[in-house]
């Protein structure tokens, strides 16, 4: 009889994607700072492979548990570290009960203390769908078969 021993992964935290100048970030759980990095890395790849400001979009899952103070401000500081390569910043917060509802508010605030909240440049939503007539603005490219494109990937619910 043989036996076989069996390791789960735990599945990975983030996701990340590039449709047509769009780099979008998925969180499934708060980030740790190995995450942070990772991601980092990515969009710098990212914005390499333009040589232009990149619209991003961050999404938060519906069932993510809400970042503690060393993970928020790790996030921010992902965000300030990148702001030259990001010409607009769209933050998607999923689900639809009280508590995602009371987390939009307590983001706005904070986008609005910490100064990164712009209507010109950070807006915060609650559906996919909502983003892309911005997309379409800014960039001049289709902005519903982009947000189609990253439904299809798994980076926006």
């Amino acid at each position: 009889m043989t036996a076989f021993a069996t390791a789960t992964a735990a599945p990975p935290n983030f996701k990340t994607g590039l449709i047509n100048k769009v780099f979008f970030i998925r969180w499934e759980q708060p980030p740790s700072p190995q995450d942070l990095f990772v991601v980092d890395k990515r969009f710098r790849e990212s914005y390499e492979a333009y040589r232009q400001q990149l619209s991003v979009v961050v999404t938060t899952g519906a069932k993510a548990r809400v970042p503690n103070g060393e993970q928020r401000k790790g996030l921010f500081t992902l965000l300030e570290n990148n702001r030259k390569y990001i010409c607009e910043l769209h933050l998607l917060m999923e689900g639809n009960e009280l508590q995602h509802n009371l987390q939009r508010i307590i983001a706005s605030a904070q986008l609005i203390v910490t100064r990164i909240y712009d209507n010109n440049y950070a807006r915060l939503h609650k559906k996919a769908d909502d983003i892309a007539p911005f997309l379409t603005t800014r960039l001049k490219v289709d902005g519903n078969r982009i947000i189609h494109d990253a439904r299809l990937l798994g980076l926006v619910a």
